[in-house]
């Protein structure tokens, strides 16, 4: 069976080296001159900055992450590095919040603080534990779970305890985010608090240790892939940089809005397909300001002002901490400009945000590297409107009906995070479960 990959990204490299662990040999195109997309890293006067990774959880020994690594042999490539016990500092109404790198320390943390909610906070990471195991097994991932965040924290009364709560769907949205799903804030949640790991190398050490992995598959970079035939049987070809190629199954981790504009012949059934994923609500976008910030830094800091913004570090270089500031920003305000009111566009959100974060902490100097907007990211994902993280991944989306990797098109199918769930672990996750439809070669 020969296999077509679209798009380079950390999702079609991972789905390329499960496919050859199975016997494919599968060609992967991306139309950017590298692979690796939005988890790439990139260097700016010798200075390695990451462009969408920063941490991740469920990378502790016997977690999900670590051990789909170390089953797919990339494992061994890579160094974690951990934080010095408190990953995450938040600022909520004038007030700081710690988060310990332990989920039962962070339990009896926040019960000594909020002692009248003592009760319900152990009812919540009760339930956090219980739907809190990832996994691809085919009899656990076609499961729905309803409930948003906000349905489970029902009990809890006090604002500022919610609050913090909350904190944990800043994954896929720019403030308190009561909506989200359940199910997955629960996976997040847990695995963050007892495996959150930094990669030595960010993310491009990922992206070139998947890179290596591969023997077998087939790069075909700066190749576009602007039209997907279909005929009685399913997904039959490509047409990449107005030629036509020939496949058995097509695998597209490009966003599902883009890729079924790419579908031809569309019958009543898959029109009504399409209309349900273009309606889906996307993830917000971010301003990133690339950076290096005369001070040491070793949490990540997060400030819940008016306006959401966010410090994370991801090394230090030449005694200064290499970190991207991250604000909420909005793709419409960008994308009908011309050069020149693009450029002074971005000058001005990117003197705002660095205004506010001075305003909110003495961090010493701060110079300024890269930047970008919300049309970088869309460049860097070919997704919509430069979504953060894709669709949003809130309960009422979920429970509507999960993009799952099998599509209503026959020999199409998903992968990514805008399908099971966001992120690295949606990443993973997906290309796992899209692993179900494909049968290993002898």
């Amino acid at each position: 069976m020969n296999v077509a990959i679209i798009g380079g990204g950390l999702s079609g490299l991972l789905c390329a080296v499960m496919l050859e662990k199975r016997g494919y040999t599968p060609t992967i195109y991306e139309r950017l001159p590298k692979v690796g997309g939005v988890l790439d890293s990139f260097t700016r006067k010798k200075v390695l900055f990451d462009i969408g990774f920063h941490y991740s959880g469920a990378l502790s020994e016997g977690q999900y992450l670590y051990n789909s690594m170390q089953e797919i042999g990339l494992l061994e490539k890579l160094t974690f590095e951990s934080y010095e016990h408190v990953f995450d500092i938040m600022k909520i109404d004038e007030e700081i919040y710690s988060v310990p790198n332990n989920s039962k320390e962070f339990q009896e943390q926040l019960q000594k603080q909020f002692p009248k909610e003592s009760h319900n906070i152990e009812i919540f990471f009760k339930k956090c534990y219980e739907a809190g195991v990832i996994s691809s097994k085919p009899e656990d991932f076609v499961k729905i779970d309803s409930r948003s965040v906000g349905d489970v924290l029902v009990d809890i009364k006090d604002t500022t305890l919610r609050k913090i709560f909350l904190h944990f769907t800043i994954f896929y949205a720019t403030q308190f985010f009561e909506e989200a799903s359940f199910d997955f804030y629960a996976k997040i949640f847990i695995n963050m608090l007892d495996g959150t790991r930094k990669v030595k190398g960010g993310g491009g050490a990922i992206i070139d240790a998947l890179k290596n992995s591969l023997t077998k598959t087939t790069i075909k970079k700066r190749s576009e892939v602007t039209q997907i035939h279909q005929g009685e049987e399913g997904v039959s070809s490509l047409v990449v940089n107005g030629e036509e190629f020939f496949y058995d199954a097509i695998i597209s981790t490009v966003h599902p809005k883009v890729t079924m504009k790419m579908l031809d012949n569309l019958d009543k059934k898959q029109k009504r397909y399409k209309r349900h994923i273009d309606d889906l609500e996307e993830s917000p976008s971010f301003f990133s300001i690339f950076c290096l910030i005369d001070a040491e830094i070793t949490s990540n800091l997060y400030f819940y002002e008016d306006e959401f913004i966010s410090v994370l570090p991801s090394r230090m270089h030449e005694g200064k901490t290499v970190a991207t500031i991250l604000a909420g920003s909005y793709y419409s305000e960008y994308e009908n400009l011309t050069k020149e009111e693009y450029k002074v566009k971005k000058e001005q959100e990117c003197a705002y945000h660095l205004h506010r974060v001075r305003e909110l902490f003495d961090f010493g100097e701060i110079e300024v590297i890269d930047s970008s907007t919300p049309l970088t990211k869309q460049h860097y994902s070919n997704g919509c409107e430069g979504s953060i993280y894709g669709i949003l991944c809130s309960a009422k989306q979920k429970s509507l009906s999960v993009l799952m990797p099998r599509t209503r098109i026959k020999n199409l199918y998903f992968a990514g995070e805008n399908i099971m769930a966001p992120g690295l672990i949606g990443a993973f996750l997906g290309a796992e479960i899209l692993m179900n439809y494909f049968e290993e070669k002898k």
